[in-house]
């Protein structure tokens, strides 16, 4: 088995948008905790069929400083996703899993299909660090689909 030390969880190449490997909808038969430290492992228990849902937003534990109470604030990082949702196919249970989890469990065979690399949007579509022009804010305002503060 090669071993990939930090390894990104992204698709390589032209990937402006950060899709990640694992896609939506895919099937797993996830395993419990003791399956993986068992030194000498049995079969898989392949009863349990889990869907990944969603995707959620990285946490970023103590990012910033209230400058009012002091405290220490997270922050969610959208495009950073470190866990996913999951729901049992068997009676609709929903679970948080890490990504590396899922990883781990395709690398081990675990899934229901193979799992193939989500497809890449197209880019043309999407406005990747430009803001709108003026005449698009005026036109938005005037249509009252812009807020103001």
């Amino acid at each position: 088995m090669i071993r990939q030390y930090f390894a990104h969880t992204r698709r390589g190449g032209c990937n402006p948008l950060g899709v990640g490997v694992i896609p939506v909808g895919a099937i797993f038969y996830i395993q419990d905790e003791g399956w993986w430290r068992d030194r000498y492992r049995g079969a898989p228990i392949c009863r349990n069929p889990w869907i990944v849902e969603a995707f959620l937003n990285g946490t970023l534990a103590a990012a910033r400083r209230d400058p009012r109470t002091g405290m220490w604030q997270d922050r969610f990082l959208a495009g950073r996703y470190d866990t996913a949702l999951v729901r049992s196919l068997r009676d609709g249970r929903r679970y948080r899993i890490a990504v590396r989890v899922l990883i781990l469990h395709e690398e081990h065979g675990l899934a229901a299909q193979p799992c193939a690399y989500p497809d890449l949007p197209n880019t043309r579509l999407y406005r990747i660090g430009v803001r709108p022009s003026a005449r698009y804010q005026r036109a938005a305002l005037d249509a009252g689909r812009l807020c103001t503060r």
